[in-house]
C-alpha cells in the first residue's frame, strides 16, 4: 500500500495548502499539467486535504475535501479501468477523451447525490474543469483492467455484464448511492486519527466496499434505472417516512424487530412499506436491518477488538458459523480478517 499524499502542506494552523508543484510531484506519472491559470510552482491552487493512496495493485484511492483558490483546469493521461466517482459537495465538469461528464453538483444547488462510473479501455486524455471558491469533496476509486479480470466477477452469473461494460470505452452509469455508500465515502473523509498504517488499513476495507456497491451497481443497471423511475413517483412524505424507518430501525438494533412493527411506527401497510422503502433506498428493509447489524458488529470488531462470537452475537446470529458466512458475504472477507487488524 503506497501512501501518496494524505493531506497537503501546512502553511500556518489550520491552513493546508496544495501548492502547483505538490500536484506536479503527485501526479507525475499521469502527466499532470496546469493548463489554466498560468502560475508558477510555489502557487496555491487548492486548500483543504487532499487524499491519493495506491492500495493495492489495481486499486487506487482519491479522496479530496478542498477549496478551488483559482478557477482551475488542468489536464493527465489516465489509464485503462473503471473509475468510481461521489461527490457529497461541489462539482466539476470532466473532460475524458472527446467526452464531457458533469459530476457533482457546479451551481450549488440542492438534489440527491449521485455516484458516477466512466469505463475507459483505453488511455485517455482527462480534463478537469472547477470554479474558485468551490468546495470539493469526493472520493474517486479506480480499478485496473487485470484487478477486474483477476476479481472472478466471470463465474458470478449477473455480474458477467461489469467486464463487458469495462471494455467498452468512455461507458458510463448514474446511479443513486444508498445511505451507507455516502457513509462510506463520509468515513474515508473524516479518517479517525489512527497511526499511519491503521488508518490506510481503515481507508482500504472502506474502499474495497464502495467498490462492491459500485460493481453491483453496473451489473444490475436495468434493475436501478427501474427503481430510479419508481423513486420518482414517491412524494415527500414518503422519503420523510424512510427516513423515519431508519431511524426506527437504529434505535432497537438490539431488539427483535418485525416489518409489522416498522409498518406501525410509520403508519403504513407492510406492502407499501417495502414498496416505498426499495423505490427510495434500492433495498428491502429485512435486508437494511441485517445490514445495519453486520455493520455494526465489523465497527466493534474494527474498534473494540470483540471476538468473532462476541461479533456474532451483536448482529444476532446464533450461530457464529453462519455469522461468518453473511459477514463474508457482505464484506467480501470473513470477520477474523478484520480483528486481526488491531
Amino acid at each position: 500500500m503506497s501512501d501518496i499524499s494524505m493531506n497537503a502542506s501546512q502553511d500556518g494552523p489550520g491552513a493546508r495548502l496544495v501548492r502547483h508543484r505538490d500536484l506536479r510531484r503527485w501526479a507525475k506519472a499521469a502527466d499532470f499539467r496546469l493548463v489554466a491559470p498560468v502560475l508558477d510552482d510555489d502557487a496555491a491552487l487548492l486548500r483543504g486535504d487532499f487524499v491519493q493512496l495506491v492500495l493495492r495493485s489495481g486499486l487506487q484511492l482519491h479522496a479530496t475535501d478542498v477549496w478551488d483558490l483559482h478557477d482551475l483546469e488542468t489536464q493527465a493521461v489516465q489509464e485503462p479501468g473503471l473509475t468510481f466517482s461521489l461527490f457529497l459537495e461541489g462539482g466539476v465538469t470532466a473532460h475524458v477523451g472527446e467526452r464531457a461528464f458533469a459530476m457533482g453538483r457546479r451551481d450549488g444547488t440542492s438534489g440527491p447525490i449521485e455516484a458516477v462510473v466512466v469505463a475507459r479501455a483505453r488511455r485517455e486524455m482527462f480534463r478537469r474543469v472547477s470554479a474558485c471558491g468551490t468546495h470539493i469533496r469526493k472520493v474517486t476509486v479506480t480499478v485496473s483492467p487485470q484487478w477486474l479480470e483477476e476479481s472472478g466477477l466471470d463465474t458470478i452469473e449477473d455480474h458477467r455484464g461489469v467486464l463487458a461494460f469495462s471494455r467498452s470505452h468512455l461507458a458510463s452509469l448514474r446511479w443513486t448511492p444508498s445511505a451507507r455508500l455516502v457513509s462510506l465515502v463520509e468515513q474515508i473523509l473524516k479518517p479517525p486519527p489512527y497511526a499511519p498504517l491503521m488508518r490506510n488499513l481503515y481507508v482500504e476495507s472502506r474502499t474495497l466496499d464502495i467498490v462492491g456497491e459500485a460493481l453491483n451497481a453496473v451489473a444490475h443497471a436495468d434493475i436501478a434505472a427501474q427503481d430510479r423511475t419508481a423513486a420518482a413517483m414517491l412524494r415527500p412524505k414518503d422519503y420523510a417516512r424512510v427516513r423515519a424507518v431508519c431511524e426506527f430501525v437504529d434505535a432497537h438494533l438490539d431488539d427483535a424487530v418485525t416489518l409489522d412493527t416498522v409498518a406501525r411506527h410509520v403508519g403504513m401497510s407492510v406492502s407499501t412499506l417495502q414498496r416505498v422503502f426499495r423505490a427510495a433506498r434500492g433495498t428491502t428493509v429485512v435486508d437494511h436491518i441485517r445490514a445495519r447489524k453486520l455493520e455494526r458488529a465489523r465497527e466493534a470488531l474494527e474498534r473494540d477488538g470483540v471476538s468473532v462470537n462476541e461479533a456474532a452475537f451483536i448482529a444476532g446470529y446464533a450461530n457464529p458459523a453462519n455469522f461468518a458466512t453473511a459477514f463474508k458475504r457482505t464484506f467480501g472477507v470473513p470477520p477474523r480478517h478484520f480483528r486481526a487488524r488491531l
